[in-house]
């Protein structure tokens, strides 16, 4: 017989255990918290990169966003408000369903690409007809970008999030490529468009652009909340066996929902060229299809919450690239070091929320084991 061999346990001196009967109250308490620890931590980070600055920062952060007196300041947070708010809630039906649609960023950017061709290959056509085919091609160029993932994944049950993360890639090197063959001066970028532009609303394009995301989020949230559609998605995303059960075919509500998201993320890549930025180059998302997937999730894939994290993360985008202005330091990349320390501070107060860490009343050293 095998003599017994003695090992050293595993166990530490604390565990996590789930919370049960934690209120909502307390819940979002912590979240309130955590908000605020965010922008404290953000005013750390300015003062140590530039010591003395913690109230400056806070004053800069404010009138970057909310100085009335320059309604452009203002209207330029909405815009980016909108676009993240557009992003995280056209995830949504796909995160209900349980696919991990990590693709945003190139199936807006394949959109982007269709409309900024179109605006600018047909300078000769009036001005609503560019815009109108921009927005066709543009919605059937990330439609038929989306929905490919989602065909691999009924045909060959592949894996969703890796396939749709490789085609954010792909996208961005597809938009590369054509840009070179399109403008001959090495600049990788499209001028301003000569046509396919919106009417300028309150001498700001972007207004035009907060009316349409608006529109599109009140329709979305009945679709998610109220619409049949969005029930069978709740459905097929609590258990497809349940789905099959009562009739409801998995695959064919995937596609289906797939295609919507495609559409919408077309008209986001629409807003962007032809109403937001009037030009066009590869990084012209600029990494907010991957910001929608966290708002997406933060917010649990409910509409209103997800409006709540949009806003908080248009303010610390915005107010922190003013603050980092203000007192001479890289505005990029201290707003996306601002930026992290805000869903890393919202996504820990979210696993405390629901977590707790206990303390082992005994230790146990080692177990016998054969």
């Amino acid at each position: 017989m095998k003599p017994k061999s003695k090992h050293r346990s595993l166990n530490f001196p604390f565990y996590v255990t789930k919370r049960l009967g934690f209120s909502k109250k307390k819940y979002w308490a912590i979240r309130a918290g955590g908000i605020l620890l965010a922008f404290f931590l953000a005013g750390v980070v300015c003062t140590i990169l530039k010591p003395g600055s913690f109230g400056t920062f806070f004053h800069e952060l404010f009138r970057g966003c909310f100085d009335f007196s320059d309604i452009s300041t203002v209207i330029d947070l909405l815009v980016t408000f909108s676009l993240l708010l557009l992003i995280a809630i056209t995830l949504t039906p796909a995160f209900k369903m349980k696919f991990w649609n990590i693709g945003a960023e190139g199936q807006i950017l394949v959109g982007c690409l269709a409309a900024a061709g179109i605006a600018r290959f047909n300078p000769d056509l009036p001005n609503a007809l560019v815009l109108i085919l921009a927005l066709l091609g543009a919605q059937v160029a990330s439609t038929i970008w989306t929905i490919i993932p989602a065909i691999f994944k009924a045909l060959f049950n592949t894996n969703e999030t890796l396939f749709t993360l490789m085609m954010n890639y792909i996208a961005t090197v597809l938009s590369a490529m054509m840009i070179s063959l399109w403008v001959k001066n090495g600049s990788m970028a499209f001028g301003v468009l000569s046509n396919g532009i919106f009417p300028s609303i309150l001498d700001n394009t972007g207004t035009l652009a907060v009316i349409l995301a608006i529109v599109i989020f009140i329709g979305m949230y009945f679709y998610i909340k109220m619409g049949k559609h969005g029930y069978e998605v709740s459905i097929v995303g609590e258990s497809r066996d349940t789905a099959a059960y009562v009739g409801i075919n998995a695959n064919k509500v995937m596609l289906r929902t797939m295609a919507v998201s495609g559409v919408l993320f077309g008209t986001i890549g629409w807003l962007i060229v032809c109403g937001v930025n009037q030009s066009f180059n590869a990084t012209i998302v600029g990494g907010k299809g991957f910001t929608g997937v966290l708002i997406a999730w933060l917010g649990h894939f409910e509409p209103l919450e997800i409006a709540l994290f949009s806003f908080l993360s248009a303010v610390m985008d915005q107010g922190t690239r003013t603050a980092a202005s203000a007192v001479n330091i890289s505005s990029t990349q201290f707003s996306a070091i601002c930026t992290g320390v805000f869903f890393f501070v919202i996504i820990a107060c979210e696993f405390f929320s629901r977590y707790q860490i206990k303390m082992h009343h005994k230790e146990k050293t080692e177990v016998e084991s054969l």
